[in-house]
């Protein structure tokens, strides 16, 4: 679920951060910049692991920043496909489920991968199982079981749109998402845990 990732950058150390340990404002400027993002064919990042090297400061004069060359990892979420991941629900739509870990929500469950027979009731939008004539709901907020199918990167930019000026701004893409898991919860085993729970 969680591996390491390298990455270089140079990384800006602001002069209000030198009474801090080199360290540890280096460590404060990298999760500032990369902890909680996606990046593209490596996953969400989630927070700096280690520092593997760090080249010697230059000073920029005419702010007095001083700028590193650091070598470093960041703990990364990319589970793989077949791994079997536990999250809560945040929402339901007639397309299917989206479920969150915490830290990450864009994890999709298409309805086709829903336990069949399967109904979505409007009124209440949730996803029921129709299950040997008994209603089980997918609530929101059910802590559910699912196996990852796949993984999506996508290069996502923010779009022109008209500035004031008669020139363009950038104003963000709000429909995609950088990097998405998708799951399946037909498999042996998956779907919300009280079910499971209640069966043993």
């Amino acid at each position: 679920m969680f591996v390491l990732a390298e990455f270089k950058d140079t990384i800006r150390v602001k002069p209000h951060a030198f009474s801090k340990p080199k360290v540890e404002a280096i460590e404060y400027e990298i999760n500032a910049k990369y902890a909680n993002k996606a990046f593209h064919d490596i996953g969400f990042c989630i927070c700096v692991h280690d520092l593997v090297e760090i080249g010697d400061g230059i000073v920029q004069h005419s702010e007095g920043s001083v700028f590193y060359k650091v070598k470093f990892r960041m703990i990364v979420f990319r589970p793989f496909p077949g791994e079997i991941i536990v999250g809560k629900i945040k929402a339901s739509a007639p397309d299917g489920i989206w479920v969150s870990v915490g830290f990450f929500d864009d994890i999709f469950i298409a309805k086709e991968l829903l336990p069949s027979p399967r109904e979505f009731e409007e009124s209440e939008q949730v996803w029921v199982w129709k299950y040997q004539g008994a209603d089980l709901f997918l609530d929101v907020g059910e802590r559910v079981r699912l196996q990852v199918q796949r993984l999506e990167f996508k290069e996502v930019r923010p779009d022109a749109a008209p500035g004031p000026d008669g020139g363009e701004t950038l104003v963000e893409a709000p429909a995609e998402v950088p990097f998405k898991i998708f799951g399946d919860m037909k498999s042996p085993g998956t779907g919300p845990l009280a079910w499971w729970a209640q069966s043993e």
